[in-house]
């Protein structure tokens, strides 16, 4: 595999497709994971969902949003954050980490950087999303966040 894109250099910035919300990312990712779950499927209409895993406190949003809450196929609760003028769906947050945020990385001004480097839900995939071959891939959940989060840091190591 041809070598993977750096990370760019912060703030990150995104938004939705009619401008209403804008937002700015002022950390380095955790991760960038991609999802195949079946819901995930849904809401992005293709066969996965690619986010950035990040610190809450590092996302500052302006615009309005609107939650739709739901159950994940891991049985956690996640919230979908949409923009309330045209339902851009730009993040996750999960219900019992409230400390963390997933941004999807389609909303980004620049994307073209977030490959992932992990994909959970392999089992539900269609397969027309396939993995790096430097990215972890689980068939379910990954068996904790920590995981991927080693894994994006070793790919990414941080500048001395």
């Amino acid at each position: 595999m041809a070598a993977r894109p750096a990370l760019p250099a912060l703030p990150l910035t995104g938004g939705c497709l009619c401008g209403a919300v804008r937002y700015r990312i002022d950390a380095r990712p955790l991760a960038v994971n991609a999802c195949h779950c079946l819901h995930c499927q849904r809401l992005s209409g293709t066969d996965a969902t690619v986010s950035l895993h990040l610190k809450a406190e590092a996302v500052s949003v302006e615009g309005e949003l609107v939650r739709y809450r739901r159950t994940a196929d891991s049985g956690r609760q996640i919230d979908a954050a949409r923009c309330a003028a045209c339902g851009t769906r730009l993040f996750h947050e999960p219900v019992s980490v409230p400390e963390l945020v997933l941004v999807a990385a389609g909303t980004l001004d620049d994307a073209g950087w977030a490959i992932p480097v992990s994909h959970i839900w392999l089992s539900r995939s269609n397969g027309s999303f396939v993995p790096a071959a430097d990215a972890l891939a689980f068939q379910e959940s990954a068996p904790d966040r920590q995981t991927i989060w080693g894994h994006f840091a070793a790919l990414y190591p941080a500048a001395p």
